[in-house]
């Protein structure tokens, strides 16, 4: 392939002109002593070592039938030498060797066989074959159909070391497969020997084919492990785990064959980089496992890698980790990465790796505050901050992996994680068993609605039941939640909670609100504490205005009526709203005497009379006239007293007087007389 030196050449001769386009026209272009100088370098190089080391494997072209020796202009050392070996009658045969072969014949050195293949070229070229010169092989233009025909044969190329070999032997030119192929469609002559050409291209043909049919494994020992050292061979498959699916450390593979670390680096280093263009050759079952692996995404690893040996793709049940690094070193990139969840493994988009880290620790928090939780909730928290990548699909298959997943209604994406459930529903559930004892669902799911810091809408019945079924210490019986064993109150509350449920057992169990509260106070309990805990605590029930009592109770309707009679009765003889009226610089005064509940929750009413002119916002002054805060108004309602009447030690019965200033916007607050 090397050119003709610059020296040798003629005027007229091109700078392409190589030592291979030498043929019978160099007697009509060259004087004879260039000549004689040409043939010698051609003899040179043939001789050369690292020439020599590239042809002697390849098979000696098949001299025609019919052409003996006698027939061929031969220097009489090579025609001794051939007759000494046999070949005199039989020439045909020479194509059942190598060249390797021929050149290992006694006395037969590289000018013997420059001297043979020239002599061969020259009886083809003079139309030695006969007829057979004007017909081409059938045989081998059917074999290069059917590799042109084959799915990328483009991606075949010369210097893969699978099929270097294949095409050099039938095209030293052709840099692929495809490249062949068209080459033998578009040739004018065979080559000299089409049989074994033919044969060649069909090698190369089913090779190709066969690829389809190798796993995963056995691929990348093909790509990677072709050199002559096993050793070094044995050496790549076991630090990569192509051989038993696990890949190993190298001081582990360097202890196994006794030498350092960084010799296991170097021969792994110098097999998986002598391809310079690796991402262009040719690896089906690579692409095959990587476009399987981008359809199923997000999915567990380990349900990935079942499917990857069902299908056949791997025999020694390749983990992702080495699939993701077997793609690496094939230039492909992998698409997929694998996250940690638990104990388990989910295989992910490389954009997905921080969305699913979030999605479990989101879910963990969900479930250890509220118990529960669903895939649509998380899916919106986390779409927040990772929009566009932390689908529904994601969600489901990140949360399934957390340990102790359970679905309690897939059809809606409700579930739970048993270990982590701390507070929310399990407390709850454990406190309404608690004060009640057995409720049916209905009664548990209206306890929980109460509180609305911890859900907008309390869990549907069914998904409650569920949650429920699996809970420990808990049995149902078709729609009502049984203790087992029964529960002890005083152990499942504390607190303000205890308190409540203390002082209902004991006067109760059920009590205007007014009269729980005095007792509640008088106990050393916070009033605003009381209150808050009365408004939202499953095991308070309202049975009416202002009447409540404990969760489960046996309450008549008789009872309820009463307490609500006697209610109404004390609020008739005490108005929060005393008089009111207008100064003569035309401001609005309203004077309040406190109740309990204004002087619990500092909010007043607005006379109907007055509702369209006093509302909005005013800057609130006290006696000294400095603004201490701003009161508001709203329909018929003022609040912002709060911090005035606490400062003040406001008690029932004491009288605030508000004026208004509607065009200054002020609203000045006196305590303690009544105007």
């Amino acid at each position: 392939m090397e050119p003709i030196p610059k020296r040798l050449r003629g005027p007229d001769d091109d700078e392409s002109l190589r030592l291979c386009d030498l043929d019978e026209t160099a007697w009509e272009r060259f004087p004879p002593e260039t000549i004689a100088e040409l043939a010698k370098i051609v003899v040179d190089r043939v001789a050369a070592h690292h020439v020599r080391k590239v042809f002697q494997h390849r098979h000696f072209p098949r001299p025609p039938k019919g052409v003996g020796l006698e027939t061929l202009q031969l220097e009489n050392r090579t025609r001794r030498c051939l007759t000494r070996e046999g070949f005199e009658d039989h020439l045909d045969t020479l194509g059942d060797y190598t060249i390797g072969q021929i050149l290992a014949v006694r006395a037969f050195g590289p000018r013997c066989l420059v001297d043979l293949l020239s002599a061969l070229e020259s009886q083809r070229v003079r139309g030695g074959r006969g007829a057979e010169a004007l017909l081409l092989s059938d045989e081998l233009t059917a074999q290069a159909r059917r590799l042109a025909a084959m799915p990328s044969p483009e991606l075949v190329r010369c210097e893969d070391p699978r099929f270097a070999r294949l095409i050099e032997v039938v095209d030293a030119e052709a840099q692929t497969a495809n490249e062949l192929a068209e080459r033998l469609l578009a040739r004018a002559q065979d080559p000299p020997d089409p049989a074994y050409a033919a044969e060649q291209v069909r090698r190369l043909a089913d090779r190709i084919e066969g690829m389809q049919k190798l796993t995963l494994e056995e691929e990348l020992i093909q790509v990677f492990g072709s050199t002559p050292y096993e050793r070094n061979r044995r050496i790549l498959i076991s630090y990569y785990g192509w051989e038993d699916g696990r890949q190993h450390t190298l001081t582990e593979i360097g202890a196994r064959f006794r030498v350092t670390r960084e010799r296991i680096r170097q021969v792994c280093a110098k097999l998986t980089r002598k391809h310079k263009n690796i991402a262009r050759i040719l690896a089906p079952v690579m692409d095959r496992a990587l476009e399987r692996i981008d359809h199923r995404l997000p999915c567990p690893a380990a349900r990935i890698e079942a499917e990857l040996a069902e299908k056949g793709l791997t025999s020694a049940g390749m983990p992702m980790e080495n699939v993701s690094t077997g793609a690496k070193l094939l230039g492909r990139p992998p698409g997929f990465q694998i996250v940690k969840v638990d104990k388990q493994r989910l295989a992910v988009r490389p954009d997905q790796v921080a969305a699913t880290t979030a999605i479990v620790d989101l879910a963990k928090k969900e479930i250890y505050f509220h118990g529960l939780t669903t895939v649509d909730r998380i899916t919106k928290l986390v779409s927040a901050k990772f929009p566009g990548r932390a689908g529904s699909d994601l969600v489901t298959e990140a949360t399934q992996l957390i340990d102790g997943f359970a679905w309690l209604e897939r059809s809606t994406g409700w579930f739970r994680l048993l270990p982590i459930a701390k507070h929310g529903l399990p407390r709850a559930i454990d406190k309404i068993l608690a004060v009640a004892g057995a409720v049916t669902i209905s009664q548990m799911r209206s306890a929980m609605a109460r509180n609305r810091r911890l859900w907008k809408n309390p869990p549907p019945e069914k998904v409650l039941l569920g949650y429920c079924r699996q809970a420990p210490g808990v049995r149902v019986e078709g729609n009502r939640i049984i203790p087992d064993p029964p529960r002890d109150w005083r152990k499942s509350l504390t607190g303000v909670e205890a308190k409540l449920v203390s002082v209902l057992k004991e006067h109760g169990p059920v009590m205007e609100r007014g009269a729980m509260e005095d007792l509640c106070v008088a106990g050393g309990m916070n009033r605003f504490s009381f209150h808050a805990f009365v408004s939202w605590s499953p095991v308070i029930t309202q049975f009416g205005h202002s009447v409540y009592g404990l969760l489960g109770a046996e309450v008549s309707q008789k009872q309820v009526n009463q307490l609500i009679a006697t209610r109404r009765a004390k609020r008739l003889a005490h108005r929060v709203l005393d008089r009111h009226g207008r100064t003569e610089d035309g401001k609005v005064w309203l004077s309040y005497r406190l109740s309990k509940a204004a002087s619990t929750y500092a909010v007043i009413t607005i006379p109907a009379a007055l509702k369209k002119e006093v509302r909005g916002r005013f800057k609130l002054l006290g006696p000294e006239g400095k603004q201490i805060g701003t009161l508001a108004t709203k329909d018929g309602r003022a609040w912002g007293l709060g911090a005035l009447m606490r400062q003040h030690g406001a008690q029932v019965g004491d009288y605030v007087v508000v004026t208004l200033d509607l065009e200054k916007r002020t609203a000045e607050v006196a305590l303690g007389e009544r105007r």
